[in-house]
């Protein structure tokens, strides 16, 4: 292979098209992997975003959107949400390597990155991380999920609602009952009222982190680029909740779910739920990712909540690589990556 690697602030428009051709068309693809991504969410003066692409003479075979967090005298840590991406699993090493040898030479001393893999090509990717000095973060720093729950949708419409629970059936008649209707969200004054939920929603689960999530626009416009669907559900004209779900490659996942607390009594959730699965089956969509699932016993009352609400589903377990990290430079990564993850630790407990 003549392999050449490209870490840079800003993509050309030729080069911005092949890259995103790239990351969608992957059967590892991820949202947060995405330009669409980059310009959904929020962004700060110690953060900003780069592209990373890996050739093989010409043609593409690595990409990903790397988050750089300024830390101390030149120095910054980088992270690959659900990354880097390639189309070949037997080329991750070589990706992977590329990846951390060019973004060392720009200045990371630390590097942490969890792929969006499953499966039969889960112990390829696991070892080429491991080869390329790559170790798990401890259980109680993991960022992102590593294990999921996903509905199956290639198969008759009637089969996969028989699928559920009988108790995710039961909300899903009790939601009817009541006059919870969803539609799909249109136009600015939509998005607005789903912002208003996302807000109140916000602010009454304080223990639900929902930080680096888009705003209602922001995840509006993400839906537009990458295909999905913005949902409201109604009661008596009321919004009283929303979901949005985004696809990658051939499946769709959970991008947000909020709901309003004026009469918790009345089902909302299931209702936005099961219509995003519909929806996502007739864009041709053949799993519905719900976007995470415990590893182990929920941690707090609203984790185990949310993990009965999906479990209602009767999901299919996935499980995925947790964050690794790897030490670029070690002095500036033991005395810089470990300085901020005690400093976040405290402030947390604060």
């Amino acid at each position: 292979m003549q392999v050449t690697a490209h870490l840079s602030s800003d993509l050309d428009v030729e080069s911005g098209v092949v890259f995103d051709r790239f990351a969608s068309e992957s059967p590892f693809a991820a949202y947060q992997q995405s330009r669409a991504w980059v310009d959904a969410v929020p962004h700060s003066k110690v953060q900003d975003y780069l592209f990373f692409r890996c050739l093989d003479g010409d043609t593409l075979v690595g990409t990903a959107v790397v988050r750089r967090t300024r830390l101390f005298a030149g120095r910054w840590l980088g992270t690959v949400q659900r990354g880097p991406i390639v189309h070949d699993a037997a080329l991750f090493a070589t990706v992977l390597s590329s990846l951390a040898r060019t973004a060392a030479a720009q200045g990371c001393c630390t590097m942490q990155l969890a792929p969006r893999v499953r499966g039969r090509d889960l112990p390829t990717m696991a070892e080429a991380l491991r080869g390329a000095g790559f170790a798990p973060l401890p259980t109680h720093r993991q960022p992102l999920h590593s294990a999921t729950g996903i509905v199956w949708l290639d198969k008759p419409e009637e089969e996969v609602l028989a699928s559920f629970k009988q108790r995710g059936r039961r909300q899903l008649k009790a939601a009817a009952k009541a006059g919870v209707t969803v539609r799909l969200a249109t136009g600015a004054a939509d998005v607005a009222a789903y912002q208003h939920v996302l807000d109140a929603f916000r602010a009454a689960k304080a223990d639900y982190d929902m930080n680096g999530l888009p705003d209602a626009a922001g995840q509006a416009a993400l839906v537009e680029r990458l295909g999905g669907a913005v949902l409201l559900a109604e009661r008596d004209g009321v919004v009283i909740g929303g979901h949005v779900f985004v696809r990658q490659a051939d499946e769709a996942i959970w991008l947000s779910l909020a709901t309003s607390d004026d009469d918790p009594s009345v089902p909302r959730s299931y209702p936005l739920l099961w219509e995003g699965m519909r929806l996502a089956r007739e864009m041709g969509c053949i799993g519905y990712d719900l976007a995470g699932l415990p590893v182990a016993d929920a941690a707090d009352g609203g984790e185990a909540n949310r993990s009965q609400f999906k479990s209602a589903f009767a999901p299919t377990r996935r499980v995925m690589p947790p964050v690794h990290v790897a030490a670029l430079k070690p002095l500036a990564h033991t005395l810089l990556f470990n300085a901020r993850q005690i400093y976040r630790a405290v402030r947390a407990a604060a």
